[in-house]
């Protein structure tokens, strides 16, 4: 059957309205019922005024910048001016506020109510609110009356004005006083210190300390300690030489001439020796010239030995005297350089001592001096930080008044009439919106282009919900024209033997097979009618008879399954599936050989399977028979489950595959399912037939009905 100008299913709110009427008046009686008191109340006119304050990014100080009060980041920024905002509300800001319009004589509080419940609701009444792309913030009051608005906003503005402005240096008079304090004490330090460091000047001699000052006693002691080593040489020298003098008997070279050389060069000893040498010559040759006998040379030889023993005593007297008078110098020597040493270390170890009073004493006036330096720049700093609340603490800072409050004189507010309009506006929207929004929302599909779409083949059928005698008429002709399809496709194919199978068990099969068989019949061809659904067996197909399953399990024979039934006034040939359901379907060769014996028989042999989705005997029909009709029912399967379905069924990959969607309501089946079915059963035009609107033929019904009501009213009074 040609489904081309079917149209697709589309959102058309006047059907979706009339199809969820009720769901429509709920929700529009609900919004009027919760509007009713919102713009009673909302709507309500009341008079309002605002007082303006500005929150400076950087603190507007007096003389210098402190870091504690500058913000870093716009965050920081946007965190102050809601904390701000918080603080305008605070309890004890309005408790002041009300405190200073007591004390001007301006009553603002209501009778019989405490001061606390009114400040609890002014915190509630008082709006604070950030003027955007500015640095201002509104300070505002709504009341229904007028009087003393603009007071009690202008004194809750000066409140909180004060209270910032004491809060931005948070507890400067208690910082005053304990820096004025440490300054006292610090300065109690400083004199102390320094009159300490003049009685270690005066010991010192020094006026100055500083790091480029030097110890005089460093010079001193280290002139002390080269003198002292100088002293140790010549001393340790000394001793050497008279140790080296005692051993040797001799001088070194180092202390001068030797005692040899000065024997030497003695000129007395040199003239003896000079006369002794030449006597002893003269004698040498007398003896050597004369006999042993003879008298002259004993007496020769004699002079001989006496003048040569002669000068070897001068020579010891000599030695001797020279040695005695060397070693008397070398131990002068020595006792000198030693009493020289010991002078010397006892000047070393004075000095030494004094070097070490001068240098404790040094530097402890050097730390007096760097206490006294620490202590001025801590004093200096408390004199600054002191000048500096003393006079930031005074400053404009952060917040300052832009503007105050005026008088209110014109009451502001949407109205309750136009409130009212508005809640009647929203609930017709939501009215038209919310079915709508429930068509969208379902996944479920409801025209022949769904399932088309879904399935990727056009429907070979469709059929229509049947709800009264005009949809019974209707749905006929589309079971006839379902049942040309079959004959055509007999025709082209050669094949009589069709199967149907829904996608759950709610899907109309068995209505449809036997609608069709009964229109086949009608046209006078032998149709055979077989159930063979083991999930649910139909209740149409007689099921107390035996049917296809005694077959295949050999109770019964072939020629004893078939039965008739009437549908629609046509006596049908059916098979049921007969009592034996737990089994399932068995013996599918025998299956096969009695569709083959049936097809021979009769013209047609319809065939109810299994829903696809649930039933495995399903997929083992569909691979036996190799053919199906995918029977769809509109409004009761998913796109989901039909996608499952189509899937399964690429799986098998039968013969073919056709589509048949049944149940399509009539409202939502197509653009014009209505004209469509009034043209088929009064056989005229739509516009001829409808000769009104349908609004206005709704309004006809209605007066019609009332009219109709209240005669029978009248008849009964």
């Amino acid at each position: 059957m040609d489904t081309s100008q079917l149209p697709g299913r589309g959102i058309k709110p006047l059907l979706s309205l009339r199809k969820h009427y009720r769901i429509s008046l709920f929700i529009s009686l609900l919004v009027i019922l919760m509007g009713l008191p919102v713009a009673w109340i909302k709507g309500q006119s009341v008079y309002s005024t605002e007082s303006v304050f500005q929150v400076s990014p950087n603190y507007m100080k007096t003389l210098s910048s402190d870091k504690e009060v500058e913000f870093q980041s716009n965050s920081q920024y946007r965190e102050f001016v809601n904390h701000l905002s918080s603080t305008v509300r605070r309890y004890d800001v309005i408790q002041r506020a009300l405190k200073k319009l007591h004390d001007a004589k301006i009553e603002v509080q209501p009778a019989g109510m405490t001061e606390r419940k009114y400040i609890e609701r002014l915190q509630k009444l008082v709006t604070v609110r950030a003027i955007p792309d500015t640095y201002m913030v509104r300070i505002g009051f709504e009341g229904q009356e007028k009087e003393l608005l603009d007071d009690v906003v202008n004194a809750i503005t000066n409140s909180f004005l004060e209270t910032t402005k004491s809060e931005q240096i948070f507890g400067s008079v208690e910082r005053l006083e304990a820096l004025q304090a440490n300054a006292v004490r610090l300065q109690q330090e400083i004199t102390q210190l320094e009159a300490q460091r003049v009685g270690l000047s005066e010991l010192l001699g020094l006026t100055t300390f500083g790091e480029n000052v030097v110890n005089p006693y460093d010079t001193l002691l280290a002139q002390a300690r080269e003198q002292y080593a100088s002293a140790a040489r010549d001393r340790a020298h000394a001793d050497a030489t008279l140790q080296a003098f005692l051993v040797q008997r001799e001088t070194p070279t180092s202390v001068g001439r030797s005692i040899m050389e000065m024997r030497l060069q003695d000129t007395g000893l040199q003239a003896l020796r000079s006369e002794v040498v030449k006597r002893s010559e003269e004698l040498g040759r007398v003896a050597t010239g004369l006999e042993d006998k003879h008298p002259a040379k004993k007496p020769a030889l004699e002079e001989h030995l006496v003048i040569n023993k002669r000068l070897l005593n001068r020579e010891a007297e000599f030695e001797a005297a020279a040695y005695g008078n060397i070693k008397s110098r070398l131990l002068a020597s020595q006792l000198q350089t030693k009493t020289v040493e010991a002078e010397i270390r006892e000047g070393l170890k004075k000095i030494e001592g004094q070097a070490a009073d001068y240098a404790r004493n040094f530097q402890q006036a050097m730390r007096i001096t760097g206490d006294i330096r620490k202590r001025e720049q801590e004093h200096k700093e408390v004199r600054d930080r002191l000048n500096y609340l003393q006079n930031e603490s005074a400053a404009i800072g952060f917040v300052r008044l832009v503007s105050a409050a005026l008088p209110a004189e014109t009451p502001q507010g949407v109205g309750k009439f136009k409130l009212l309009l508005l809640v009647c506006v929203l609930a017709g929207v939501l009215a038209l919106v919310a079915p709508i929004a429930l068509d969208l929302s379902d996944n479920r599909i409801h025209t022949v282009n769904d399932a088309e779409k879904l399935m990727g083949i056009p429907a070979a059928g469709w059929q229509v919900m049947r709800t009264d005698l005009a949809s019974e008429m209707f749905a006929k002709e589309q079971t006839r024209r379902f049942a040309s399809t079959l004959i055509r496709n007999r025709t082209r194919s050669s094949k009589n033997l069709f199967s149907f199978a829904s996608i759950k068990t709610a899907g109309g099969v068995d209505t449809v097979i036997l609608d069709t068989a009964a229109a086949l019949k009608q046209l006078g061809f032998r149709v055979l009618v077989v159930d063979a659904n083991s999930f649910t067996p139909s209740a149409l197909f007689k099921p107390d008879q035996p049917g296809l399953s005694n077959f295949l399990s050999g109770q019964v024979s072939l020629d004893a399954v078939p039965h008739t039934l009437v549908h629609q006034d046509e006596q049908l040939l059916a098979v049921g599936f007969g009592d034996q359901r737990s089994t399932g379907v068995q013996r599918l060769d025998l299956l096969q050989q009695a569709l083959a014996q049936w097809s021979q028989q009769h013209d047609y042999v319809l065939v109810a399977l299994p829903p696809v989705l649930l039933s495995a005997d399903s997929e083992l029909l569909i691979e036996a028979l190799g053919q199906v009709f995918m029977v769809l029912e509109a409004q009761s399967v998913s796109r989901g489950e039909v996608v499952r379905a189509k899937r399964l069924l690429e799986k098998l990959d039968p013969e073919a595959v056709g589509l048949f969607v049944n149940s399509i309501p009539m409202f939502q089946g197509g653009g014009y399912m209505q004209e469509l079915m009034l043209e088929t059963l009064t056989k005229n035009d739509f516009k001829h037939f409808m000769s009104l609107s349908n609004l206005r033929l709704q309004m006809a019904l209605l007066r019609a009905r009332w009219v109709q009501n209240r005669m029978k009213r009248k008849r009964s009074a």
